[in-house]
């Protein structure tokens, strides 16, 4: 049990896990949209630029947010994957 989350990483059982992450991309992908067009949609009203330094920050921010909330919900869906270490094969055609 992850003590963090209150999870075993086990929550979609029975669910095919590609649908489950095409779902979550899908619908990040759309908030990220939405939420970046608002923000451009502010600062013109605002008589900003886009390429403003305080654009560039917010839009980071916005990123960085969503991102790190889509990790989190990918953690309680599948337990902590960032971390795993993979048994490296051989290059094949070396």
């Amino acid at each position: 049990m992850d003590e963090e989350t209150g999870t075993d990483g086990h929550v979609v059982a029975g669910l095919d896990v590609l649908d489950i992450l095409r779902f979550i991309a899908k619908k990040q992908k759309r908030f990220l949209a939405i939420a970046l067009n608002e923000l451009e949609e502010i600062f013109e009203t605002a008589g900003m630029e886009r390429n403003s330094k305080e654009f560039q920050l917010i839009r980071k921010l916005i990123l960085d947010l969503v991102n790190e909330y889509t990790r989190s919900i990918l953690r309680v869906i599948f337990g902590d994957i960032e971390h795993l270490k993979y048994k490296e094969e051989p290059n094949k055609y070396k």
